[in-house]
């Protein structure tokens, strides 16, 4: 246990030496022990060091570290002592005094951002999560690692291992406990670990508190997949696989997050596959989470069937099939090759409304129609989905584009292997024809449009056959397909709601995917650096727990008429800071104030909109009256 201890006379004059603040294991080496306490002496009695730039990054980290943990423990009462000793004021003007105090070496220093952490904290607290860490077990230290883990993940992400760097440049000391500044490394790896044991208990408590707090609508139910690669091999990580990567890193192992949003873009659960899991094999575990939320939560009961919004790529008839044995309605977005079937519907143009939507350039037209196609048995009798047959101008002009793009691309690469055959530099049919293959399946999109052949041009007097490279497009097929350009079909289990209605509520799949954006991000969730499968997990749990905080506190603002993305949000707090001022006197006193500054008038706003008591956080002073010895 290494502490930096000062040296002092007691009543009967005797020599003693008290602690002044304890470093725990620090990892300081031996021969910096007398450097540091010098420098953290010098510090505090507003010394000026000349050479103190010229020390070390690393013993300039530890004296800032230092004498910050005893500003901010505030228990440092430094004694007169006997004999003549040297006044840092006797270098000063007396024309600078006003009211006994020397305003023009009035300074701070030690400055910490305070605003996003204070937000954070305050919304962690209004959630119940200290009440519900102590009744899973958490002792308060617990507490306030999880606390700083989750929060750190909001505010400024960063691995647990450059987490112990992070938090005493932060105001979660002053906010969570001095104590807190103390922290190793593997106090926050079990914290994490601890939190993951606790998660099934952890989210029901939050998705019930929220529903309660924020009278959320749970009647729809958003599910989407992303997922996330490693650096390494992951090898530990029996989850960690090669699959489709959405980031295109297939050459990299990764696993897939499933997740649970409300229409809200609350998230009520989450779970973890293995990388190289289908997204539609993903469903049939999820539609069990789900289950157990409608049935085992008093507070969830429905008084209809939820409607569960999906993707196309989990929208499989098995998936669909097993929704509806499981009580659940159904709203996705069939795959694009599956419009086709429908074209007819589409050209006829009869029977489509304008939709009303709140962006007025977007323009979309729906239609709904019976699917004569599907058929389920549910109750004893026959069922068919609905199907609301979507054309839009705005998606038309994006696939008209990309389909021209890659049009171009290919042209571009077919005139170029055309050279090389003609050129002679190409001549072998068979690695000619396996080009052309390469070049159909990079060119996925355009190359069903056209007709590519390897013709013989002719044959020379050594019996050496010359061929060239043609290609056309087939205009027919290619004007069909810009039919239904911007055309998709959702397809729904509901026959009690409108087209415009439907639609409306598939737009809400985007509140999922603006989620999945900000876990990526804003909050850290990539790039993981953990290997073993349970750190890989907690990583993602507290992750989800950040964005807990960050949607209760964009949704509670919103509802105020607030827009702001989160990011601003911190741009505008970050400036709210923790200070140590110090304030020299002509009496030979010298106070060290460690305080949160006054906010501005943008941040007191955001503060009274969630009932923040800026006055009341905590201050300490120090009163340093003459020189004491310190020793390390």
């Amino acid at each position: 246990m290494l502490q930096l201890l000062g040296a002092y006379r007691n009543a009967e004059g005797q020599p003693r030496q008290r602690v002044i603040v304890s470093l725990g294991n620090a990892d300081i080496p031996k021969k910096d022990h007398l450097l540091i306490a010098e420098m953290v002496e010098r510090r505090l009695y507003g010394y000026r060091d000349l050479f103190e730039h010229r020390l070390s990054k690393r013993v300039q980290q530890w004296v800032d570290s230092i004498v910050k943990r005893i500003d901010l423990g505030g228990r440092w009462r430094p004694l007169l002592q006997r004999g003549k000793t040297s006044n840092p004021s006797e270098t000063l003007q007396e024309d600078d005094v006003v009211d006994g105090v020397f305003i023009n070496h009035v300074g701070h220093t030690d400055t910490s951002s305070l605003g996003p952490s204070l937000l954070g904290l305050h919304v962690w607290k209004q959630l119940g999560m200290p009440e519900l860490l102590q009744q899973v077990g958490f002792n308060p230290a617990q507490h306030a690692a999880a606390a700083a883990n989750v929060i750190n993940r909001l505010v400024e992400p960063v691995s647990e291992h450059a987490l112990v760097e992070w938090i005493p440049t932060s105001a979660l000391p002053e906010l969570l406990g001095a104590r807190l500044a103390a922290s190793g490394r593997d106090r926050f790896y079990r914290v994490s670990d601890k939190l993951l044991e606790h998660q099934d208990r952890i989210e029901k408590h939050l998705r019930t508190l929220q529903k309660r707090l924020l009278n959320l609508d749970r009647t729809i139910l958003l599910y989407d997949l992303t997922n996330f690669y490693f650096e390494g091999t992951a090898r530990a990580n029996p989850k960690a696989h090669r699959g489709r990567s959405k980031e295109k890193r297939n050459d990299c192992p990764q696993v897939v997050v499933g997740m649970v949003f409300d229409r809200e873009g609350f998230e009520l659960a989450h779970r973890i596959f293995e990388g190289n899991r289908n997204d539609s094999k993903t469903l049939v575990e999820m539609v069990e989470v789900l289950q157990a939320i409608v049935q085992e939560e008093g507070e969830l009961q429905l008084s209809a069937k939820p409607l569960v919004i999906v993707d196309a790529g989990v929208a499989t008839k098995k998936n669909l099939k097993k929704l509806r044995e499981c009580h659940f309605d159904y709203l996705v977005n069939d795959t694009r090759r599956s419009r086709s079937k429908y074209q007819a519907e589409f050209s006829k143009g009869e029977g489509f409304e304008t939709l009303s939507c709140k962006d007025k350039k977007t323009h979309v037209e729906v239609k709904r129609i019976q699917d004569p196609q599907s058929t389920f048995v549910e109750g004893g009798k026959e069922v068919r989905d609905w199907l609301i047959l979507c054309k839009s101008e705005a998606r038309r002009e994006k696939e008209t584009a990309i389909l021209s793009k890659a049009e171009e691309r290919l042209r571009a690469d077919l005139g170029k292997l055309a050279k090389r055959v003609e050129e002679g530099r190409l001549t072998d049919p068979e690695k000619i024809q396996r080009a052309i293959g390469r070049l159909q399946c990079a060119h996925f999109r355009a190359h069903r449009f056209y007709t590519i052949k390897l013709e013989k041009v002719s044959e020379d007097r050594a019996n050496k056959v010359r061929h060239k490279v043609v290609w056309y497009r087939d205009d027919e097929k290619h004007e069909d397909n810009g039919e239904l350009l911007g055309c998709y079909v959702l397809r729904t289990s509901r026959d009690d709601l409108s087209a415009q209605e439907l639609w409306h509520l598939y737009i809400t799949l985007t509140r999922a995917e603006d989620g999945f954006r900000e876990l990526k991000s804003n909050l850290g969730l990539r790039p993981v650096h953990h290997q073993k499968e349970w750190r890989v997990d907690a990583h993602v749990f507290i992750t989800v727990l950040a964005y807990h905080l960050q949607h209760f506190i964009l949704h509670t603002l919103r509802s105020l008429g607030d827009t702001r993305s989160w990011s601003t949000l911190k741009r505008v707090l970050e400036t709210h800071s923790y200070d140590t001022v110090i304030v020299p006197t002509n009496c030979g006193e010298v106070y060290r104030i460690r305080k949160a500054g006054i906010p501005g008038e943008a941040q007191k706003e955001i503060y009274r909109n969630f009932g923040i008591e800026w006055q009341e956080l905590p201050k300490t002073k120090t009163v340093i009256r003459q020189k004491t010895t310190a020793t390390l």
